[in-house]
């Protein structure tokens, strides 16, 4: 069986919106819209938010409210106020300039999705089972709702923390890093000065992952040092 291998995908979905609204329309007509032609407003706070909060993934605008419908078609838009993180219902704070100068401020409520793509079990697992590309698949699902889905990585070396059922996108709490070197195993340290390398055998005192450090016990000395693991049973330290 293959270690764990699996590259994240990107599904882009276009943000669209219908016919704005009359001025008028009183605050009981407000509802959920459904979204059915492009919106340039959308595209670009989408573009703004996304850049703004470094998100990870595909965000989505829809409008809860219609835009207004004294709002430009075409503006430059500034984002002015926002929430400290992302949520699933969002109050904005924008300011649209035209291009003869005009500014105008914007209250915007607005419905955000923010697509990923997960690990969603084929079969069940047992704690200590390694995590195996096999054993997945691939699901779309949007992270302002399931907030602690796994977002796994290429190369990804985990083993399951617990029992976990089949179909059931991972989470962080299901997997932990599978350790490289265990407490009381005889490793290769190896230590390297510019051009010069030195190997050595010794103990660590704790389990570690890959990139982690571990303190380890020269066994002829007693004398204790840190190292990084590297890979299966080896450590390095540089000077």
């Amino acid at each position: 069986m293959k270690p764990f291998r699996i590259s994240l995908f990107l599904f882009l979905l276009a943000a669209t919106c219908p016919p704005a609204m009359p001025a008028d329309v009183t605050a009981s007509a407000l509802h959920t819209l459904s979204v059915t032609s492009e919106d340039s407003w959308l595209v670009t706070i989408s573009a703004l938010l996304t850049e703004r909060y470094n998100a990870k993934g595909t965000l989505v605008l829809n409008w809860n409210r219609p835009r207004p419908s004294a709002a430009p078609a075409d503006a430059d838009l500034e984002l002015i106020d926002a929430p400290s993180e992302l949520a699933p219902q969002l109050l904005l704070g924008v300011l649209a300039t035209t291009a003869d100068g005009t500014r105008t401020r914007y209250t915007l409520v607005l419905r955000a999705e923010l697509w990923r793509i997960g690990a969603a079990l084929r079969i069940p697992a047992a704690a200590g089972m390694p995590l195996l590309s096999e054993d997945i698949e691939s699901r779309r699902y949007d992270a302002l709702r399931e907030r602690d889905v796994l977002m796994l990585e290429e190369g990804s070396e985990l083993d399951f923390a617990r029992a976990v059922p089949a179909g059931r996108l991972l989470t962080s709490r299901d997997v932990l890093r599978r350790p490289l070197v265990r407490r009381g195993q005889s490793i290769d340290v190896v230590a390297s000065d510019g051009s010069l390398t030195v190997s050595l055998r010794a103990i660590a005192l704790h389990d570690a992952a890959r990139g982690d450090p571990v303190r380890v016990r020269n066994p002829d000395s007693k004398r204790e040092f840190t190292a990084n693991v590297t890979g299966l049973s080896v450590a390095a330290i540089r000077f």
